[in-house]
């Protein structure tokens, strides 16, 4: 009886330190989020997406930064509602990709500006057609800090993640 009380407490103490060992990591994986974050805004070549395009009627979240790689031709933007071609994919602060989209293959990926997480459908709004830019969309804006769990509990995005995502926008397919 006495060993089965001590590996009872060898077990919950096992688990408590493999826990306190997660919280680290996620921790350590916020406040690098963060430093990303942080560090991106700083960088001159990126601009606050609502400061840039609503300084008068101030609409939109703020937080939402984006670096122009080229210049668009079109003079429609999509609405929140709309469908829209893009050519793009997603990357965390150290450069792996955590979404492909339409990487490599030049094949534009077509979705509702509705269907994408908030800080990236309030950049897609505000481009136009032929836009290419780096996006920089804050955790809170994002996946928030419970991340991105698929139907089966499995963590696909961890919380806390800023997210990078380079995007043209290549159409509006739907226009309502």
């Amino acid at each position: 009886m006495k060993h089965l009380i001590y590996l009872t407490i060898s077990i919950f103490v096992a688990f408590s330190f493999a826990s306190c060992n997660d919280n680290k990591i996620d921790e350590v994986w916020r406040d690098d989020n963060l430093k990303a974050y942080n560090d991106t805004i700083k960088n001159i070549n990126y601009k606050d997406v609502k400061l840039t395009f609503h300084k008068t009627d101030a609409t939109g979240p703020s937080g939402v930064y984006f670096k122009s790689l080229k210049e668009g031709t079109g003079t429609e933007h999509p609405l929140q509602t709309s469908n829209v071609k893009v050519l793009y994919y997603g990357y965390y602060y150290n450069g792996s990709i955590f979404d492909a989209g339409s990487s490599g293959n030049g094949i534009p990926v077509e979705f509702s500006t509705a269907a994408t997480v908030r800080g990236f459908s309030y950049a897609l709004q505000n481009m136009v057609v032929g836009d290419h830019w780096k996006i920089c969309v804050p955790y809170y804006l994002g996946y928030g800090a419970s991340g991105r769990i698929d139907s089966y509990g499995n963590v696909l995005l961890k919380g806390y993640t800023t997210l990078f995502f380079d995007v043209e926008l290549v159409s509006i397919t739907q226009y309502p």
